[in-house]
């Protein structure tokens, strides 16, 4: 089986994000996925709480392992801007067995970028504690920061620099794409999916390597729940509970031991 770490070393895969343990044993499941993230989105709202470090890094580190344990592969950890202390909770990550970690330039609960240098030292710090790691190194600069072109191509540079294997930009311009690749030789881009992307094939074209859904499929899974549940109690009847997933499946796929 080719290792995480390898998948980032040439050519295209898309990574599913998974929220809980039901959610992850269901997409491993699905015949072409090579491994999972986790999506920290989604993890805080299956507890009723917003994104943006709301719990403690120990509930986070507990739903993560739950993750990994209904895994059929590899598992990369959202440890969003890490929780303070970077290493202790990269470390805990490490401990529960997640094959990469994705590591923000936020800091929280203020929601604003650090500054690229002190950024860059958290990726080296947790380079700093296993080598195998997968590290992808997320910069907010198009969704918080208000910044540009050279700003984003600059901070993914100094990223790769520290020791990320691969640099990820949420709200990048999709226009942007082919200029980030070609700004950035031989680094691995990350991508995150939405409808409006072009294909795969023309992703892995341009020279994308990974494309992550991100919170995509929570949501899809949460409102396709709200929606059925509001043309019941609309009056179209119940014909829209209808699933493609049926109750023995789901048992059957919970019931496996890996």
């Amino acid at each position: 089986m080719t290792s995480f770490r390898e998948l980032h070393q040439s050519g295209f895969f898309v990574l599913p994000n998974a929220w809980d343990p039901a959610s992850a044993r269901l997409l491993s499941a699905v015949p072409g996925v090579p491994a999972l993230g986790t999506t920290s989105a989604g993890v805080a709202a299956a507890l009723g709480l917003p994104d943006g470090e709301r719990m403690p890094m120990a509930t986070m580190i507990k739903a993560v392992a739950a993750i990994v344990g209904a895994s059929a592969v590899p598992v990369s950890a959202d440890l969003e801007g890490g929780y303070g202390d970077v290493r202790a909770t990269v470390r805990a990550a490490l401990d529960v067995g997640v094959a990469g970690v994705n590591i923000e330039d936020t800091r929280y609960p203020e929601a604003r970028l650090r500054g690229p240098a002190e950024a860059a030292d958290r990726i080296a710090q947790v380079r700093s504690l296993d080598r195998e790691l997968v590290i992808n190194a997320r910069t907010d600069v198009w969704w918080f920061g208000g910044g540009g072109f050279d700003e984003g191509v600059a901070r993914m540079r100094q990223y790769v620099e520290a020791g990320a294997d691969c640099v990820f930009a949420p709200g990048l311009p999709e226009e942007l794409i082919p200029e980030i690749v070609a700004a950035l030789p031989g680094v691995a881009l990350n991508v995150l999916a939405s409808p409006t992307l072009p294909s795969p094939e023309s992703l892995a074209a341009m020279g994308v390597r990974r494309v992550s859904t991100g919170s995509a499929l929570a949501r899809l899974a949460w409102g396709s729940a709200r929606d059925a549940l509001g043309s019941v109690l609309g009056g179209a009847g119940f014909a829209g509970l209808a699933s493609t997933l049926s109750y023995q499946e789901l048992t059957e796929a919970l019931d496996k031991r890996y």
